[in-house]
């Protein structure tokens, strides 16, 4: 139930205008500007949230076939419009953070599993003797290229 200080309205959002005005890649994020700036002219509120089922119902046919007009129930609560789906209770929702990406050797490391970072192990010690003989080398070679001064 509304509470005294919540005001609740019901309208209809035309959003067929973004078939004409935006590119097939633009018209899903257009189409939520389009509903926010429609709650904000007609409700006058300083900060505008949308519900989950509103947001799902323009996203629903991907980004390039909007929903061409959603009925939006509109619950008013102090400065603050909450816009939700009409038949749906408004729940608030943030959108999910990105996951880092595996590289392809993290990824292969999983699957091989203990047995792979033991011969990785091997492998590092092994390369470090080999880099360490070869500065040996080198250093040895450039002091006998040196010539002495006498």
């Amino acid at each position: 139930m509304a509470e005294k200080n919540e005001t609740e309205k019901i309208f209809t959002i035309p959003l067929g205008k973004t078939y004409k005005r935006k590119s097939e890649r633009k018209r899903s994020p257009y189409s939520i500007r389009i509903v926010k700036d429609y709650v904000k002219t007609h409700t006058k509120a300083k900060t505008i949230k949308l519900g989950e089922e509103l947001n799902k119902a323009v996203w629903e046919r991907g980004i390039r076939r909007p929903a061409r007009s959603v009925r939006v129930k509109i619950v008013m609560d102090g400065g603050v419009a909450k816009a939700e789906l009409v038949g749906f209770e408004y729940r608030e929702f943030k959108a999910s953070p990105k996951t880092e990406k595996k590289s392809t050797k993290e990824k292969l490391m999983e699957r091989l599993g203990p047995k792979a970072m033991q011969k990785e192990k091997e492998e590092k010690t092994v390369e470090g003797k080999e880099e360490e003989k070869t500065e040996k080398a080198d250093a040895t070679k450039e002091d006998a290229e040196k010539p002495e001064n006498k």
